[in-house]
């Protein structure tokens, strides 16, 4: 996790230094990513990073977690959490969802290294991040849909939660895998395959959880 130094500091000088290195283990992977390099990209000293981080595998973990917090951000902004459900999350402005997929061909590329293993000796360290990042919030859809009686109230939200995420997690990376064949330029008839693949994980979510 990140040093009171670096959580200090103003929210563009945090991006600056995250994307300078997401873009560094992007290009050469976590062992031959440079520190140096990594603070040149992002305007500070090397030091600087050191101030931040305890080490390039404390950097790199956090890459991680604000990777995924920057998507839910951005999800966030688009239609409130408080006003969704499970359904409305993957729905919810999904035209937006993929022109924001569109704008960060970085963070979609890394993101699906991550979750597909390419950092393999940093599997168990990153599956960890991405449970404590992603569960709460899913936690939160899940409570919205019960209050909303849009989501089955006879079973454990925990058990509602392996269901999801099993249903999702393929779902959601094809999507992605498909956005980075198309180069992130989508054509119309792309855009309405991907939305369709998201309608029908959606109904799948609906026949597993939905309240009959």
């Amino acid at each position: 996790m990140p040093k009171r130094t670096f959580i200090r500091l103003d929210e563009d000088k945090k991006e600056r230094v995250m994307r300078a290195a997401i873009g560094e283990f992007q290009a050469r992977g976590y062992e031959d990513a440079k520190i140096e390099d990594i603070a040149q990209n992002a305007g500070v000293a090397k030091g600087s990073i050191y101030q931040y981080f305890e080490d390039k595998k404390d950097l790199f973990l956090y890459s991680v977690t604000w990777t995924i917090e920057y998507f839910m951000k951005m999800i966030d902004r688009q239609t409130p959490l408080k006003d969704m459900d499970i359904y409305e999350y993957f729905l919810s402005g999904s035209r937006e969802r993929f022109e924001m997929i569109r704008k960060e061909p970085l963070l979609v590329s890394f993101a699906i290294d991550f979750t597909q293993g390419k950092y393999g000796g940093l599997a168990e360290e990153i599956s960890r991040e991405l449970k404590q990042v992603g569960e709460q919030y899913e936690l939160k859809l899940i409570a919205n849909g019960k209050k909303r009686r849009t989501i089955r109230d006879d079973m454990d939200d925990k058990l509602l939660l392996l269901f999801f995420q099993g249903v999702t997690e393929k779902f959601t990376m094809r999507v992605m895998e498909m956005a980075k064949n198309f180069k992130y330029e989508p054509t119309e008839e792309q855009l309405l395959e991907m939305k369709g693949l998201i309608e029908s994980m959606v109904l799948l979510l609906k026949q597993g959880m939905g309240r009959n």
